[in-house]
């Protein structure tokens, strides 16, 4: 490229083709005539030169492909390259004249933003500032013909602004120009879309419409604030060093004395955000020029930095090493009760624009509070955004990682601009910090208090402290009302700094900033005097009859409000049950059944975290209005079953001081067992158990001595001891098995059935008469099965269909609350009892009731599902929801039957993480590849954790609803064998002790397991009981398994090459397959040595996924997947590789059937001694290698001393045996030999023939093989060049592909 365009010769330009003279094709007149420009690298750098060497404005764009026509002139210029501050368009690097590749469809152009304001001599552009706070503040209006007019504010800015308050001689423009003074309604506008770059001396150097033309709303007009601060060198316009604007110049301020309160100041002045630093170093830099001011002395408070205290005669001693610097937030929290709580703003071209909700999580949160030494994240709620504002805000897609300093650090998306508007609400993101926060404690609202001050945490004095700071303490953080106040260190000990003594609130401070006690720092007191508080929590029950009833409020904004009871069912009130520590949800009650409270809250549970089980998972906020008024009720139980069966069996708990315990079995009975049936509402009790029936609880043991007559309506009615007050251990805990009140028989899962209901002591069938989805909806609950996904997909096949009229609703608690009929003779005439399917989805066809078929209920129907796209996460959620554990594999090929029934038009899109299968989303595939059924088995109880493939890893089994780990005590490979067969992941080759896999954290299950390695399932072996164990985590068992299995061969060790990998076996190209890669398959299945490795589906053609293609292993790995390899082909199943392993081989011999005998075992080949060796076992040797009969057995090292182990001694073999390994008498590396001993073996495939014939017979067989080898060996190289080209075309249609 050359230097320059024109180094010598004059360049003029000009605009054709356009609509005016600032827009067009672009021409240069070079060499003595007009020439086009290529398009080639032209963008808007190149029409910014363009635009400003023609006086045309700024550029609004550059334009390609001959948009103003190509002007049939020859093209002159190419690869013009500009920086964008160039003069004009001949300071550009370009091509050599008349040099370029284009054609005159490829024509460069610009639209320019319009004339410049003073390009006319005759117009007045005198500008004053109107209506503001001072003559540097207001709307800017423009004299023209006598009379003053406004400036439109569309594309108005930070740089416009600069210009304007250089102009009128106020320093320059502050960086927050979001305040506006609006011109009165009959002020003309004189100018519309003003551009200006920021450096000009005067407005009417920028381009702009011509006067009077504009297309703005006159509420839009132009307004500035300037400032005599400004900030230099820094790395943000909010930071660097500090420079006043004094009798028309600029110059610094000296650093004595300079504090955080006059940096306060300074950054209020210029827009910027908190102040964060008050630098006394040159942080940034040496200026030059005057020193205006030394010292400043700030209290805070004032406006700007010039009303502060300073000296008005400049010292000398001063000079610019003493500069002062000020580094303030480009981030804010607005309209909060304090500056750590509001709306998130960020300051971006001279605005604060805010964040849509919810554009910041927990960790964006995080940073937020550290950037502004606000301490720790509390919330991140949502503001709402009524009416129209004319501020435009982010659309932004923040991601941190928690750890980052400023939002600048985190990634984020493209920012887009909205506007509100008043047809439309808005909820913007916002965070509430705190400089407190709550140690130590089991909840984030109790525990030992700790204060934020100079970016350091420090501890409080007990001195003084009582009830009442410690309301302020709850309130900040949002903790509701304070329970208890600790002096002595309740929660333990802090450390570090102790930053507050004698603090004296009154307990309606909003903050304990803002309560009296002794300076920062001093104190008379240690750390065995911290201050701890335990607060109510942000929730509550009032008006109830006990602690688990009553209506509903949460602590909001330092209030209880009420919440309202829009949409407020039994499914959300589990949940406020479960966070209060409150047994199930009994009734959620409406129409402020405990008593009104004004403009109750509107929660939305949209927004949880994954589980959606506790109410403090989700962010809460008002999302109002509250269409009923009413508040929202709840009756939880104060007693719960644990470890039974099902809601209605298990061991008694009840929940005393926010505490859960056990009740003794002393004198307890059936008529106890009743009143806990009646009051959980699980009909009458069918056996009260003694002894820990359903396992030994922890905790209290709270009730002793119960004498319940069985009428009462609670356990805490009957007569019994005082709380706490007992002569038991909990392998005395009571437990109880009620019937139920409601039941589905005739069935052979709990969850399906005839619908029948316990009335006065009979068991009733219900008629179907009007019995619809609600009603299915209410008994699936009930029963504690899956409700029915009747709303599962959407799309052609459900047109035209309508739900029948309920007569339950869909919020109704149980079947008690509808409207039932009894299924006798006369009451219902078509004579059929309701039934019900839960779950919506089930296995069908498969080995248990963990495996088989998929199929999905839907409109009274079972679904079936093609296999296009299923993977292990769909997979997965489908076992979650069959109760089944982790999903193992996808098997294909219609693996569990074609089934019967319609098929849905629909692919799963799961993350794996749902709770059902109807909550993933659902796709319509563009076309159905794969027309099998799919088929899905899971592990049932069965798990490995934190291994490095999905067949290794820490076992754990699942019981009484929890996953646990098994005790290595007695762990070996036949117990690993189990466990690698149950989860399809083929042969055990190592079973592992000692927390292998890293420490499990739930219970441990399983001791002393004792299989043989022939069972299907790890619970058919011998165990002792569940829990019953003397380990830690410490021993948790773990297992590796090999992912690759042969299949099809004549043992375990030959046949076609499977892996296990997405959940699914699948085959392996035979594209590159050679012995190296057969050596690391025979090493991972413990088969020895690799012998051959055939291809072209030798051993018969899979199905499903070919996962490996081109494998280029060493032969040194472990496994086949740790191999580099292809996973994309274009292979078929007649490309399938296989393998041929031995576990014996002959070494060092004259012949491949001669030599000394070696076995594989444990990983290693070693010998065997010649002791007792003899022709039966020479004769199993050469069989099993496929050598004949044996000639000879050879002791003494015939065929050379090996190294090694040696493995075997005293072979006893009978000679008839298929394998060596079946005539071991002794165990494994147990002998009294030396490799002297080593024996071994001739063989030969002739027995018995004289000399002459044998000779004549041996050069037969020679030339027969011989010519066999070359046959071999041409079809091989044959083989291969087909298979090169092969790949070769496969290659290339890959490549080929977009």
């Amino acid at each position: 490229m050359g230097s320059s365009i024109a180094e010598s010769d004059h360049m003029e330009i000009r605009l054709e083709g356009g609509p005016n003279l600032c827009s067009g094709r672009v021409e240069v007149f070079l060499s003595g005539q007009w020439t086009s420009v290529c398009d080639d690298s032209w963008g808007i750098e190149e029409a910014m030169v363009v635009c400003r060497q023609l006086g045309c404005g700024s550029a609004v764009s550059a334009t390609h492909e001959a948009q103003f026509g190509n002007g049939w002139v020859p093209i002159g210029l190419d690869d013009v390259r500009c920086g964008g501050a160039e003069s004009t368009l001949s300071e550009c690097p370009a091509s050599p004249w008349g040099e370029h590749h284009c054609s005159h469809e490829e024509t460069a152009g610009v639209i320019c933003s319009g004339q410049l304001l003073g390009s006319d001599p005759t117009q007045q552009t005198e500008i004053r500032l109107a209506g503001g706070l001072n003559n540097c503040s207001g709307r800017v209006e423009l004299l023209h013909h006598g009379e003053w007019g406004t400036i439109c504010g569309d594309g108005w800015g930070i740089e416009e602004a600069t210009v304007v308050c250089q102009e009128m001689g106020c320093g320059t423009a502050s960086l927050d120009q979001s305040r506006t003074w609006h011109g009165s309604g009959s002020s003309p506008i004189w100018l519309d879309d003003v551009h200006c770059r920021g450096t000009e001396s005067a407005l009417h150097q920028c381009s702009a419409s011509p006067l009077g033309r504009y297309d703005c709303d006159r509420r839009k007009t132009a307004s500035v604030v300037c400032s005599d601060v400004r900030l230099v060198d820094g790395p943000t316009p909010c930071s660097g060093r500090v420079e006043v604007f004094h009798s028309k110049g600029w110059g610094t301020v000296c650093s004595n004395g300079w504090d955080l309160e006059d940096a306060r100041v300074v950054c209020q002045e210029i827009g910027c955000g908190e102040a964060l630093a008050a630098g006394t170093e040159v942080r940034f830099g040496q200026g030059s020029g005057p020193i205006w001011m030394d010292p400043v002395n700030c209290t805070g408070k004032e406006n700007v930095l010039k009303e502060c205290p300073h000296e008005k005669s400049l010292n000398l001693t001063c000079d610019h090493r003493n500069d002062a610097s000020v580094e303030c937030a480009v981030v804010r929290l607005s309209d909060g009760h304090d500056r750590c709580a509001g709306k998130v703003e960020l300051l971006h071209e001279g605005q604060w624009r805010m964040v849509e909700y919810p554009g910041l999580g927990d960790k964006e949160s995080r940073v937020v509070c550290r950037y502004l030494g606000c301490g720790t994240a509390l919330h991140a709620p949502g503001y709402p955004i009524y009416g129209e504002i004319m501020a435009p805000f982010w659309l932004d897609d923040f991601r941190c990682n928690g750890s980052e300093t400023s939002l600048s650090q985190c990634e984020r998306g493209p920012r887009r601009e909205y506007y509100y508007d008043s047809d439309r609400l808005f909820y913007m993101a916002g965070v509430i910090c705190s400089e407190l926060r709550l140690v130590n404690g089991p909840d984030r609202c109790s525990g030992y208090l700790e204060v934020l001050h100079n970016q350091q945490w420090g501890t409080v004095c007990d001195s003084g402290w009582d009830a009442r700071d410690a309301q302020v303490v709850c309130r900040e953080l949002n903790c509701g009302d304070v329970s208890t106040a600790f002096g002595g260190v309740r929660y333990g000990q802090g450390s570090g700094l102790i930053w507050l003594e004698n603090v004296n609130c009154t307990g309606e401070e909003t903050s304990l900033a803002a309560c009296p006690k002794s300076p920062w720092g001093k104190h008379s007191c240690n750390h065995s005097q911290d201050v701890s508080v335990q607060c109510s929590g942000q929730f509550r029950l009032v008006n109830g009859s006990s602690l688990c009833s009553g209506r509903v409020e949460m602590f909001l904004q330092q209030q209880w409000k009420a919440i309202c009871d829009d949409n407020w069912d039994l499914e959300t009130a589990e949940m406020f049950c479960k966070t209060l520590n409150c047994g199930q949800a009994l009734s959620a009650l409406r129409g402020s059944h405990f008593g009104r409270k004004y403009n109750p809250i509107k929660i939305n549970l949209n927004y949880c975290k994954e589980g959606r089980d506790y109410f403090t998972l989700c962010d809460l906020r008002d999302w109002g209005p509250c269409n009923s008024g009413g508040s929202a009720g709840v009756i939880c139980s104060e007693v719960r079953l644990v470890n039974g069966t099902n809601r209605c069996s298990g061991r008694i708990e009840l929940v005393h001081n926010q505490e859960w315990g056990t009740v003794c079995d002393a004198t307890w009975d059936k008529s106890d067992a009743q009143v806990v049936c009646r009051e959980l509402g699980c009909g009458n009790a069918l056996k009260a158990f003694r002894g820990a029936h359903h396992g030994q609880g922890s905790g209290p043991i709270w009730l002793e001595g119960l004498n319940c007559m069985g009428k009462e309506a609670s356990l805490r009615e009957c007569p019994r001891s005082p709380w706490g007050e007992h002569h038991c251990t909990h392998s005395q805990d009571a437990s109880v098995e009620c019937t139920g009140w409601i039941r589905l028989v005739n069935s052979s899962s709990h969850c399906s059935g005839t619908v029948e209901v316990l009335h006065e002591q009979q068991w009733k069938a219900i008629c179907d008469k009007n019995w619809g989805v609600y009603e299915d909806h209410v008994v699936c609950r009930e029963m504690g099965c899956r409700a029915i996904p009747w709303n599962l997909l959407s799309g052609p096949f459900l047109s035209g269909k309508r739900l029948s009229i309920p007569f339950c609703k869909w919020t109704t608690n149980d079947l008690t609350e509808c409207d039932l009929m009894d299924f006798k003779e006369g009451s219902c005439s078509h004579g059929r009892a309701a039934t019900v399917t839960c779950s919506g989805t089930r296995l069908v066809n498969g080995s248990n009731h963990c495996s088989g078929r998929v199929e999905t209920f839907l409109h009274r129907e079972w679904w079936l599902w093609h296999l296009n796209e299923w993977d292990l996460r769909d997979a997965q959620v489908v076992c979650r929801e069959v109760d089944c554990g982790e999903a193992v594999s996808v098997p294909g090929g219609s693996f569990f039957g074609e089934g019967e029934g319609p098929i849905l038009p629909y692919e799963p899109k799961c993350l794996g993480t749902e709770a059902a299968f109807h909550k993933c989303v659902f796709n319509s595939p563009n076309r159905i590849r794969i027309f099998e059924m799919t088929g899905v088995v899971c592990s049932e109880d069965l798990r490995l954790m934190n291994g490095t493939s999905p067949c290794s890893g820490r076992v754990e089994v699942f019981h009484s609803d929890a996953w646990g780990t098994i005790c290595d005590a007695s762990w070996d490979l036949q117990d690993a064998q189990v466990v690698c067969r149950q989860l399809g992941c083929g042969k055990a080759y190592k079973a592992l002790a000692g927390a292998h896999y890293g420490q499990g954290t739930d219970p441990i299950w399983l001791e002393n397991i004792n299989c043989t390695g022939e069972e299907a399932f790890l619970k058919e072996c011998q165990k002792g009981g569940w829990g019953e164990h003397s380990c830690s985590h410490s021993q948790d068992a773990s297992v590796e398994c090999s992912g690759t299995r042969l299949v099809n061969g004549t043992n375990h060790c030959s046949g076609r090459v499977e892996v296990f990998m997405n959940g699914k076996w699948g085959s392996v190209c035979d594209d590159r397959w050679d012995l190296r890669d057969a050596q690391v398959v025979c090493r991972e299945l413990g088969c020895g040595g690799a012998v051959s490795a055939p291809g072209e589906a030798h051993f018969g053609e899979g199905n499903g996924t070919i996962w490996i293609d081109e494998a280029k292993c060493l032969g040194t790995e472990v496994v086949l997947q740790k191999c580099p390899f292809e996973k994309q082909n274009d292979c078929n199943h007649g490309e399938d590789a296989g393998v041929v392993c031995s576990d014996l081989r002959l070494m060092n011999g004259t012949s491949p059937c001669s030599g000394r005998v070696e076995v594989f075992h444990n990983d290693l080949w070693g010998t065997v001694c010649d002791a007792g060796w003899d022709l039966q076992g020479a004769q199993v040797v050469c069989r099993q290698l496929g050598c004949g009969d044996a000639s000879k057995a050879l002791g003494g090292a015939h065929y050379g001393q090996g190294s090694g182990p040696i493995w075997m001694e005293s072979i006893n073999c009978t000679g008839e045996e298929a394998s060596l390994k079946e005539c071991q008498k002794g165990s494994w590396g147990e002998h009294s030999c030396n490799h002297s001993q080593d024996a071994s073996v001739e063989c030969s495939v002739i027995t018995a023939v004289d000399s002459s014939l044998e000779i004549s017979i041996h050069l037969g067989v020679a030339a027969l093989v011989f010519l066999a080898l070359v046959g071999i060996v041409a079809e091989a190289g044959c083989r291969r060049r087909r298979k090169t080209i092969r790949r070769r075309r496969r290659r290339r249609r890959r490549e080929q592909q977009p």
